[in-house]
């Protein structure tokens, strides 16, 4: 999960849309892995995503982390020293 949200901050950073081919481009995590982790962290309200349909998988446009996804990383960051 730490993974999947690093990823989506590195690219809030550069204050463009995200949405999850671009996001199983960058982790190289096949398109089932991504729809699976990004329903996780949406459930989780670590994410805000727009689930746009997708076949056989599902497909996220708009993908960005939330005020809680952020303290994640940063709850990670601290006990990995990162």
């Amino acid at each position: 999960m730490t993974a999947l949200l690093r990823a989506i901050g590195e690219h809030d950073d550069r204050a463009g849309q995200l949405d999850s081919v671009t996001l199983g481009r960058r982790l190289g995590w096949p398109a089932a892995a991504i729809a699976a982790a990004v329903d996780a962290a949406k459930r989780g309200l670590l994410v805000w995503a727009i689930r746009v349909g997708g076949v056989p998988t599902a497909s996220y446009e708009e993908i960005e982390l939330t005020v809680q996804g952020r303290r994640h990383l940063a709850a990670a960051a601290i006990t990995t020293g990162t």
